[in-house]
């Protein structure tokens, strides 16, 4: 398996300066990125996007490539776009393609359990979300060739729904009870005031 990993690292955040450089535990939040790639049994081959050096000599010392990001890239640009570009650069195929936001150090699963999941369920495409159901993008995997196509969705929102997924007896008893009529319920509590 041949997986490439994009690390995008863009210094114009206007919210927190330079966020993607400001350390933790003494390790940038672009290093904390490398070194979560760097645990995987895939030994996935890894490059920085940034329009920043500063960030090209965090590349250098961890001895990963940088790939220097036009300035019409940063900003409010989806970074998948960023990310479609950076692909569409590099004379290498790959079968997966996982991009690894550096704002997001303590990420909950490994890399490779990440990318096992995406293989075990057959998906073409994988984000992660909060908790609270939105999307984090901590890690998100393409398969290549829908990448490189540009087979793939730029902007993703999650809803959280609390339905029920029905494949045991029990879970069809479940909904059946939540599904009630109004009156069948009013009747089984009392009256409705």
């Amino acid at each position: 398996m041949k997986i490439l990993t994009i690390i995008p690292a863009k210094l114009d955040s206007t919210r927190l300066s330079q966020k993607n450089i400001q350390k933790i535990n003494d390790k940038t939040l672009v290093e904390h990125a490398i070194a979560y790639a760097r645990k995987s049994k895939y030994k996935p081959e890894i490059i920085i996007s940034s329009e920043n050096d500063l960030v090209k000599e965090i590349a250098n010392k961890n001895k990963v490539m940088f790939s220097k990001r036009d300035k019409s890239m940063c900003g409010d640009t989806e970074v998948v776009d960023v990310y479609l570009q950076l692909v569409k650069q590099l004379k290498e195929k790959y079968d997966l393609i996982v991009c690894l936001q550096p704002d997001n150090p303590d990420r909950e699963h490994t890399f490779d359990y990440c990318v096992d999941y995406l293989i075990d369920n057959n998906y073409d495409d994988l984000i992660t979300i909060s908790p609270n159901f939105k999307r984090s993008g901590s890690v998100r995997i393409f398969k290549y060739k829908h990448l490189i196509n540009e087979h793939v969705s730029k902007k993703i929102g999650c809803i959280r729904d609390t339905a029920t997924d029905i494949h045991y007896k029990e879970d069809l008893e479940k909904v059946q009870e939540k599904l009630q009529p109004v009156e069948n319920i009013l009747g089984k509590y009392g009256t409705y005031r």
